[in-house]
């Protein structure tokens, strides 16, 4: 039973939580994909789950909640910190948590926290998917940028590159005729540069042109094959999203 004009989470959010936190006794409806008790499991759950959100911790046996989310050059994921450690409340919301949370965990400042971590994520994919509309609509621009290698500086029409896979902090782009060029640079630094020019991040690790799609799976893969015949993968969260935005523009 919850307080009079209190709403348990109703979100649909992909969880990461770490040891010694309840959260499913109180937000039964979030969906926990891993549970993790250190950084170096916590880093292994993340890249292997693609969380939305991440419920963290502060001392963990073998370092901070702060040292796993140095591990991520730009976290892709929101974090709330649930910690016992007043004194760390400001170092945290530095590191752009939603929320800290002091143990003994209030329920209804859990709720509160994921619902809100909830609304800001869905913002944001609703922005991101706002501008994939409008670049669909207008794929007309035929701008050119700089990539720079160990051996030389290549200048590239973005209406060329098919699409961009992270790896770490390397991102490889593939552009037609074949040609692959490896930067020493992390994929969300072009993600913004490259959003208004008809790209879209379907995936953590990939970053497509949406004008070399060819066609989307609609299957459990849920695939996007471009151009060149490559298949990358959509995340299990936008999947449904740019299912629906395809068909409702066709």
């Amino acid at each position: 039973m919850h307080p009079q004009g209190y709403s348990s989470c109703l979100s649909e959010n992909r969880v990461v939580v770490f040891a010694r936190t309840p959260v499913q006794c109180y937000c039964p409806n979030v969906s926990i994909i891993a549970v993790a008790d250190n950084v170096q499991s916590g880093v292994a759950a993340i890249n292997n789950h693609e969380p939305d959100l991440v419920l963290l911790d502060i001392k963990m046996p073998d370092g901070s909640g702060f040292d796993l989310i140095k591990h991520f050059d730009k976290p892709f994921f929101k974090v709330i910190f649930i910690s016992g450690y007043m004194e760390y409340a400001i170092k945290g919301y530095k590191f752009g948590a939603i929320d800290y949370i002091l143990k003994p965990i209030d329920e209804e400042e859990l709720t509160l926290a994921i619902n809100r971590a909830d609304d800001i994520i869905r913002h944001e994919e609703k922005m991101q998917f706002k501008a994939l509309e409008q670049n669909i609509r207008a794929l007309n621009k035929m701008d050119k940028i700089i990539l720079k290698t160990n051996e030389y500086i290549h200048l590239v029409n973005t209406a060329d590159i098919i699409r961009i896979e992270a790896d770490g902090n390397y991102s490889t782009f593939y552009i037609e005729g074949g040609r692959k060029v490896l930067v020493c640079k992390a994929i969300n630094n072009y993600e913004q540069e490259l959003i208004d020019k008809g790209f879209h991040r379907v995936h953590k690790s990939h970053l497509i042109n949406i004008n070399k799609l060819q066609y989307f799976d609609k299957t459990d893969s849920g695939d996007v094959i471009l151009s060149d015949g490559s298949v990358v993968p959509v995340s299990f969260r936008k999947r449904e999203k740019l299912l629906n935005l395809f068909e409702s523009l066709a």
